[in-house]
């Protein structure tokens, strides 16, 4: 027996077993025992279309094209692009099946930073900076509120919840107000998707996936060829569990299918993170692990989809955007997170450690290769007032960098300006940069070597723009750190690791994100299609460096979608 069929008969033995158990208690109405039956049947089916419409809709006929964008989780920038050959779906929807598609590659796209898939996601979709959206990370503290903020969530609404607190649109509301229909496939940013046609990923099959992976590879980590596959049986038939049609439904239904559909592929973030045994027993190289899971995963599932299109007639008219959210970096070193906390818990009331909200003195969020941390002003229990940076930061930075693990791997520390609030810094107009910046970039090297009095702190404290010369002015770090946070959600302290060296005391994780440097922050749209000769023709490189809040802007461009209100990002298309 294959082992693909395991988790097939894992669930039929739950299946079987709860029956037993309905048997074994009396129920007083038959009615109970059969809702549980359907609610159980339901949930191990997971993925499948059982209500199909019997009226035979004629396909209307498609004048402006249907745009898909296809998110490819953790896709590095050039892998795609240079694997082709390999790719004949990727490439015929790329290239054309006589390579005669003028597709437009933009090479160089800078992700929010640090490259968290929360926020990253958010920008993507939305087309504007953190500090608009307000998701800065995916866990982060809210000094006015007092709480911590978590967007997982089993309903995965975290991220719409918050946009709607921020009131910020995302390109579905924009579609719906230009009078487009819009289809969401797993993807967590769905403000202003019908729930009808927000597509999500259950319990079940997550289940499923780490069941499937303990099996093929004895490790209990989901396994994302599984995801993916039920992503696509998602985007194509629906799932039971939400009483969601699929592109065929509505297909039947309406006579097309919707405007723009937007579908998130997130096994290879996950493969990438763990890839099989034998690859990390090879030491395989993270293009040689993606390029074996778009080979072999995503090229079979991307067909599946072209099949679909192509006998319905509708395959000549789309354009597809292949986009990531962030990149992905091997580890170089494993930094136990654990005991990095417990050695500032030794010297600082920590909260959870075992300290409550109110009497800890220091916050600190988790965190990969970067780490963020919030300081209290010991003389004033309101998180809100600036902690003061002789007495209540400076003791918190001496502390860090003596710890051992960061003697090693620190690479920079940012500190939190709050410019015109302190006063104990009066020249914040010469050494220290413009007011509006949200940080200082301490000077590492200068302040361990001095004497570490008050005066060498204060003159440590560099323009936040040094930072472009610690990690290389095209990556834009400055810039982009003054979009990620808010005066509310503004920590104190920022560690920065070095390239390749990560909070995790997980050792059986081969790669991770989280960073700003290149490996991480760079990846590459990519606009294709048989339609896309309606924009373009010819084949356009672009090697300039843009940014992801740029998508969306592109996307209403393609889809005829007004963007009606003021965004941060820019349609690249129009200047080419």
């Amino acid at each position: 027996m294959k082992k693909s069929n395991s988790v097939y008969n894992i669930s039929y033995f739950l299946f079987r077993l709860n029956r037993q158990i309905v048997n074994v208690f009396s129920f007083k109405s038959n009615s109970v025992g059969i809702y549980l039956w359907v609610v159980v049947f339901l949930s191990m089916a997971g993925c499948a279309n059982l209500w199909k419409q019997t009226s035979n809709v004629e396909i209307k006929t498609q004048q402006q094209p249907k745009v898909f964008v296809v998110i490819l989780d953790a896709l590095k920038r050039k892998t795609l692009m240079d694997s082709l050959e390999l790719l004949p779906n990727f490439k015929e929807i790329i290239k054309g099946h006589k390579n005669d598609y003028p597709y437009i590659y933009f090479e160089n796209v800078l992700v929010s930073i640090p490259s968290s898939s929360k926020p990253s996601n958010a920008t993507l979709l939305t087309g504007m900076y953190p500090n608009t959206h307000g998701v800065p990370s995916t866990i982060w503290f809210n000094r006015k509120d007092q709480k911590v903020k978590a967007l997982n969530s089993i309903s995965q609404r975290g991220i719409i919840n918050m946009l709607k607190q921020t009131k910020t649109d995302t390109i579905f509301d924009y579609a719906r107000r230009s009078g487009k229909t819009t289809m969401a496939v797993v993807t967590p940013v769905a403000k202003g998707v019908d729930s009808r046609d927000w597509i999500k990923q259950s319990v079940h099959l997550w289940g499923q996936a780490f069941c499937l992976n303990l099996l093929k590879d004895l490790n209990p980590i989901p396994d994302g060829a599984h995801l993916d596959r039920g992503t696509t049986r998602g985007l194509l038939k629906g799932h039971m569990y939400s009483f969601t049609d699929g592109l065929e439904g509505k297909l039947r239904t309406n006579g097309e299918i919707p405007d723009l559909t937007i579908v998130h592929f997130v096994g290879l973030d996950i493969f990438t993170h763990y890839p099989r045994r034998f690859m990390v027993q090879e030491n395989w190289t993270l293009d040689e692990i993606q390029k074996w899971y778009l080979k072999n995963i995503l090229d079979p599932e991307l067909e599946k989809i072209k099949t679909f299109l192509q006998r319905n007639q509708l395959f000549d008219n789309t354009i597809f955007c292949f986009v990531a959210d962030h990149g992905q970096t091997q580890i170089k070193t494993y930094i136990d997170e654990k005991s990095f906390e417990k050695g500032v818990a030794d010297q600082f009331k920590v909260m959870g450690r075992p300290y409550s909200l109110k009497k800890a003195e220091l916050i600190i969020m988790p965190g990969a290769s970067t780490k963020v941390l919030y300081v209290k002003n010991r003389l004033n229990t309101d998180w809100m007032m600036p902690p003061r940076l002789i007495e209540d930061v400076k003791p918190v930075v001496d502390a860090l960098i003596d710890i051992q693990t960061m003697k090693e791997h620190l690479n920079a520390v940012l500190i939190a300006k709050y410019p015109n609030e302190r006063d104990e810094f009066p020249s914040t107009t010469g050494k220290s940069g413009k007011l509006s910046d949200p940080f200082w970039l301490f000077n590492l090297s200068q302040y361990r070597q001095s004497g570490r009095q008050h005066n060498d702190f204060l003159s440590a404290l560099d323009p936040l723009s040094k930072i472009n010369e610690l990690v290389g002015n095209n990556l834009k770090a400055a810039y982009m750190y003054r979009r990620d946070f808010v005066r509310k959600n503004m920590p104190d302290i920022i560690l920065i690791n070095k390239p390749g060296d990560y909070f995790t005391p997980d050792k059986g994780k081969y790669a991770h994100h989280g960073s700003i440097y290149p490996e991480d922050v760079y990846v590459s749209f990519i606009f294709s299609g048989p339609a896309i000769h309606k924009f373009s023709d010819k084949s356009l490189k672009i090697t300039k460096t843009v940014d992801t809040v740029d998508l969306v802007p592109m996307v209403a461009h393609l889809s005829d979608i007004k963007v009606d209100r003021p965004i941060d990002g820019i349609n690249r298309l129009s200047e080419e």
